[in-house]
């Protein structure tokens, strides 16, 4: 019995713009929308781009494909009853009618019609069967229309979400360009949604007679795309073990030669990785990289791998917020900024405020962009983290990152426990296959983070007899790097002592003193202190023999309590860590009490200085 042969679908994408005095926003979104279908067609559809519309070509495009179109995409000016394209005015029900034989073999699933006043066209393309169909009530301006017909694209083909969530989205992202109400509050989740006799207000129309139709993906899928080829973790690992080896990682150097003379098993690569990163972006890795017992439904795409895909890039960001934050404060603390504008105080108080799940797709993106562009104003200030000048938006090499950014923080949105799953089962692979992508472009700039060191000072011990002249500082502290967070205590000696009892950033070694005692020696060592907002609650406890690190999560003002979320599992209510305000202890715990006072007090400050509400001395 012979195979059935795949025929590709195609989509059209139209622009009534001349050639002559070519409109700028039709332009843009022509630009924008062509290159959004090509950098994410996985090869189950064709695109067909004309971007000064006539009749002629329009209708040698319709009947070329004829049976064929899933997609037909117009942008332009337009009337109630016809598009008005370069040459002329079409009519739009003869446009219908050549719809009619990819309506009949079922391949046409939308209809956009970007142009002023196109609802009353909406009737017989419902009528005809078209299963769903954007359209307008009214006048809308060109820059708007240029925001909403590439948000749309941008939501659906980069983010795969269903037709209706992407049209909100679209819908969202323009009325930031118009001053009339686009008719966000307007439910569109009736089952029969068809245009009125008299527009209300001046904005887009979903319609459709059936929701089936608006909450799937409108993209055609081939039988055998991508996905079947997909091997979970491959590009991802490949591409953060390139970046290490480009930013000059001595283990994964030395891989790096061992490979060109054997097999290098994956997991090995993998052990790398994690082992030069900080403990909370290690061990989401792990966890994503399936290296733990009982996690096969990571190993294939899953919606479990594809929150943790999201859960790994949410971290990741969570941590480099953490580094921003920490280094306004320190600024704070001595002096070197007096007071901060009033856009900073408001993004800190929003971020002080969050309760977890808020906290949990909060996007952090925002607050690094805001954060830094105030840094930028202040003389002689350089980041700790100095690679973040490489990593500005306006620079167009980190086009890629940012777009893998905003895909990512969607995804983390989309499956974050608790919330509605807007994610479609069979858009399942193909999302897994495009997250993995973005996660590679998102790690393939930040391989300079092994370069840091995360440590959590234990204790502090001042080593000076009576015959020395210098004063030496013995600090006892864990490293927190790799997935394992080795609870292996090692001594930095010192000739000026850190802060104590936090958790802290370097970024530089220490020459190796003693081998046996697993001392290390310096003069100083540059660090930025990340506590409270990065605690290892272990050190404050004097029996602990390991840490246990959890970023802030939330205050709850009603019981005064703080609440911090376990990195390595921080979107498990099981693995919160509360801190009373009040805890009372006993008689026999007083090093506990102590200690438990003094990450109060570091809380306490930080909640005051989120409030605006501190006068901090050096």
């Amino acid at each position: 019995m012979p195979r059935s042969v795949f025929v590709m679908k195609t989509i059209i994408i139209s622009f009534a713009n001349s050639s002559r005095e070519p409109l700028a926003s039709i332009t843009e979104e022509d630009d924008h929308i062509h290159r959004i279908l090509i950098e994410n067609n996985r090869g189950n559809y064709s695109v067909h781009r004309e971007s000064f519309a006539t009749v002629d070509n329009i209708n040698n495009a319709l009947g070329t494909y004829s049976g064929n179109i899933a997609i037909f995409h117009y942008a332009g000016h337009a009337s109630q009853t016809s598009l008005l394209f370069n040459d002329q005015e079409a009519n739009g029900i003869g446009i219908a009618y050549q719809l009619k034989p990819s309506i009949a073999a079922g391949n046409l699933r939308l209809v956009i019609l970007n142009g002023c006043s196109t609802a009353q066209q909406v009737t017989k393309l419902l009528d005809l069967g078209v299963p769903a169909v954007i359209a307008t009530n009214a006048s809308v301006n060109d820059t708007s229309a240029k925001i909403f017909g590439v948000e749309f694209f941008r939501n659906v083909c980069q983010k795969r979400m269903s037709l209706r969530n992407a049209f909100n989205a679209a819908l969202a992202s323009a009325q930031t360009a118009a001053k009339e109400a686009l008719g966000l509050d307007d439910a569109v989740n009736r089952d029969l949604h068809v245009p009125g006799e008299k527009p209300r207000e001046p904005f887009w129309g979903l319609f459709y007679k059936n929701a089936d139709a608006v909450d799937m993906n409108p993209l055609p899928s081939a039988p055998e795309t991508a996905t079947a080829l997909y091997e979970p973790n491959i590009q991802l690992t490949q591409t953060i073990f390139t970046a290490l080896v480009n930013d000059g990682n001595a283990p994964a150097i030395q891989l790096d030669e061992k490979k060109k003379m054997e097999i290098i098993e994956d997991y090995v690569f993998q052990k790398t990785i994690m082992d030069v990163f900080p403990h909370p972006i290690a061990i989401q890795l792990k966890t994503l990289f399936a290296a733990e017992y009982g996690a096969e439904a990571l190993k294939k795409p899953s919606i479990k791998r594809l929150e943790q895909i999201a859960r790994v890039f949410q971290i990741t960001t969570e941590f480099m917020g953490i580094i921003m934050i920490s280094q306004l404060w320190e600024l704070k603390i001595t002096q070197r900024v007096k007071e901060l504008p009033d856009e900073i105080e408001q993004l800190l108080e929003s971020y002080f405020n969050l309760n977890i799940d808020e906290r949990a797709i909060y996007n952090y993106s925002t607050l690094i962009k805001g954060i830094r562009k105030y840094i930028d104003t202040l003389d002689k200030v350089d980041y700790f983290v100095t690679e973040l000048e490489t990593l500005r938006e306006e620079d167009e090499q980190n086009k890629k990152f940012g777009e893998a950014c905003e895909y990512l923080a969607y995804i983390r949105n989309a499956t974050y426990p608790g919330k509605p799953v807007g994610i479609q089962e069979a858009e399942v692979g193909d999302l897994c296959l495009t997250a993995e992508s973005m996660l590679s472009v998102f790690f393939e700039k930040l391989g300079f983070l092994h370069r840091y060191t995360l440590t959590s000072i234990q204790n502090i011990r001042i080593n000076k007899y009576r015959h020395d002249v210098l004063t030496e500082f013995d600090h006892q502290v864990v490293k927190l790097m790799n997935s394992n967070a080795s609870h292996e205590v090692n001594y930095y000696l010192l000739a000026k002592h850190l802060d104590n009892s936090g958790v802290i950033l370097t970024k530089q070694n220490l020459s190796v003193f003693n081998v046996e005692r697993r001392q290390y020696k310096g003069e100083a060592l540059e660090f930025l202190n990340l506590s409270p907002l990065v605690i290892d609650i272990n050190a404050f406890e004097s029996r602990a023999d390991r840490s246990n690190l959890v970023f802030y999560g939330q205050y709850r003002e009603a019981d005064k309590v703080y609440v911090f979320r376990n990195v390595s599992k921080p979107d498990d209510d099981m693995n919160h860590v509360e801190i009373n305000i009040d805890r009372k202890f006993g008689r026999t715990e007083q090093q506990e009490q102590s200690r438990y006072e003094a990450v109060c007090k570091q809380l306490n400050a930080f909640r005051d200085f989120a409030m605006h509400a501190t006068t901090l001395q050096p």
